[in-house]
């Protein structure tokens, strides 16, 4: 191999080598994966002191035991809300226009929300949230809200006459509600409350 070929060849393995060594600095790989948990679901329980004996054969002006609250049976906070539908009945002709019980909320409710009376179930709705009307008090884990009310009174103005437009064997139903307390993008009690309206509950 004469002096010039040598040069080449020599020239031609500097290249490659130097090809070589860019390419190991280019060329490289990572991995790294973000882990994210789910937090635990809310979860919430009516509880009630209530004997069914008492609603038995009452009288107008009668005054029932009645405690509705809300228990929260998770381990994350909640905010919890409650609905009361009283059956209702017609003082005068037979167009239903009366509760038939009445009740005292106690502190710590608010009331956000009225139903007109539903002439078909014969019903009117009341919705409470737990805290006051412009901010929701939160219901930590393993805790239950005070009582809604301590008791209903039967309405003591009503005859028989009236009882017999409510619906037969009346009932006082109770709906409670619980969402979780981060990320909702709203913090009044009635807009919170709406939410329940786009999600499946």
């Amino acid at each position: 191999m004469n002096k010039r070929k040598g040069i080449a060849v020599a020239v031609v393995l500097l290249l490659v080598l130097i090809i070589g060594g860019m390419l190991a600095f280019f060329t490289d790989t990572d991995t790294e994966t973000n882990v994210f948990t789910i937090g635990d679901d809310v979860g919430i329980e009516i509880t009630e002191v209530w004997n069914p004996e008492d609603g038995e054969d009452i009288h107008p002006g009668a005054v029932v035991s009645k405690e509705p609250a809300i228990e929260n049976t998770s381990t994350v906070p909640a905010y919890v809300f409650m609905e009361v539908t009283v059956p209702c009945y017609a003082s005068t002709g037979t167009t239903v226009n009366t509760p038939l019980f009445s009740f005292t909320p106690n502190s710590g409710w608010a009331l956000i929300d009225t139903s007109s009376i539903d002439q078909n179930s014969k019903t009117i709705t009341y919705r409470y949230a737990y805290g006051s009307d412009s901010a929701m008090t939160e219901l930590g884990a393993g805790e239950t809200t005070s009582p809604l009310f301590t008791s209903v009174t039967l309405d003591s103005s009503l005859t028989g006459d009236q009882a017999a437009t409510a619906k037969t064997n009346p009932d006082i139903g109770i709906v409670a509600y619980g969402i979780q307390t981060e990320n909702l993008g709203v913090s009044a009690p009635s807009d919170i409350f709406r939410l329940f309206g786009t999600i499946d509950h």
